[in-house]
């Protein structure tokens, strides 16, 4: 049975052999101010990205030929969410990846530090950009570094009450690369054909559950949200349906709601993980801050540009026209001829 904690496990000597590690250092990292665990280090981006890629690349889409499921560990999206999907097809979630036939990706299980910041104690795999280690500055660090001979990392956690102007430290390789021993199995595992990957929206996007986004339902959220005297009650039950909100073929929708109301609720559901994942997602902040124009260049970009969306969206841009010396001069306004099949 696998840990689930990210860090617990025999070194991975075999699992690093077999997915190409050449200069593999062993470090510790201090945990809960009590704790050090031991992680891993590579100078080589390669490797980094080989295991992410590992990790986040589809293998499957087909729902019918898995049974269990392991959710890498801070995912943006809430259990409940991804049980409630996965349960549609009769697929439970467990906690031991070892007995899973897939595993669930996010964006979150890795990330990128710089100095002595506080790493989270969860991520499976992350960057250090010109970071330290010191081996002597506190009780519990001086007897790990002394049975083990590893360097410990130096993050704001390992520092404890001391400064690091006080104290002895040496630096880093510029760019370190830290993996956890979970990460490692579960790469090789992905790597052997042993562990499917099936993407997040591969899972949300097959659900019953989702509802097509109209006029109507958008102006019933607005009122439910926007609504000065809107009760808890009102937030949460509309805080359960912007996540199952299918956008899909109705993007000048998605742009309308985003400048009325959508762009705004953020700080309203900061604890709520799926309305976040869903904004970010559809790219809300950003939609927020567009003017027409802009938007029918995302769009265009985004492939999602129809002639509905096109004509909603010309009307605003007309609006935003400002040409001068009318006295004197007759002016015709005329579609440029790469948009006009957006006309018919």
């Amino acid at each position: 049975m696998a840990s689930k904690n990210i860090h617990d496990g025999p070194y991975p000597d075999a699992e690093l052999t077999a997915l190409g590690f050449e200069d593999p250092e062993v470090f510790g990292m201090v945990q809960n101010n009590l704790d050090i665990v031991d992680i891993i280090l590579s100078e080589s981006v390669a490797q980094y990205d080989k295991v992410k890629d590992l990790l986040t690349t589809e293998t499957t889409n087909d729902l019918t030929q898995v049974k269990k499921a392991f959710v890498l560990p801070m995912h943006n999206v809430s259990t409940d969410r991804l049980k409630a999907a996965l349960k549609e097809h009769k697929i439970t979630v467990t906690n031991d990846y070892e007995k899973a036939d897939f595993i669930i990706p996010h964006t979150n299980f890795y990330d990128s530090y710089s100095s002595i910041e506080n790493i989270p104690q969860t991520k499976m795999m992350f960057k250090i950009h010109n970071g330290y280690y010191c081996n002597t500055h506190r009780s519990i660090v001086k007897d790990y570094y002394n049975r083990t001979d590893n360097n410990v990392i130096l993050d704001k956690r390992s520092l404890g009450d001391h400064y690091q102007h006080n104290i002895d430290y040496d630096s880093l390789p510029y760019d370190s690369f830290i993996f956890s021993n979970m990460s490692i199995k579960i790469a090789s595992l992905v790597e052997n054909g042993d562990l499917n990957v099936i993407e997040t929206d591969t899972i949300l996007n097959q659900s019953a559950n989702r509802v097509p986004m109209t006029e109507e339902l958008m102006e019933d959220l607005k009122q439910m949200i926007s609504n000065y005297s809107a009760s808890e009650e009102e937030l949460q039950m509309a805080g359960k349906i912007i996540p199952t909100i299918d956008p899909t073929g109705e993007p000048y929708l998605l742009y309308k709601y985003s400048k009325e109301f959508l762009g705004n609720i953020d700080y309203k559901y900061s604890r709520n993980k799926d309305v976040l994942y869903w904004m970010e997602k559809h790219n809300i902040s950003l939609l927020s801050n567009k003017n027409a124009e802009q938007a029918i260049k995302y769009f265009e970009d985004k492939d999602m540009l129809d002639s509905k969306c096109f004509r909603a969206l010309e009307v605003e841009c007309r609006k935003e026209i400002q040409i001068h010396n009318r006295e004197l001069y007759t002016f015709k306004v005329q579609v440029k001829p790469e948009y006009r099949k957006y006309m018919k």
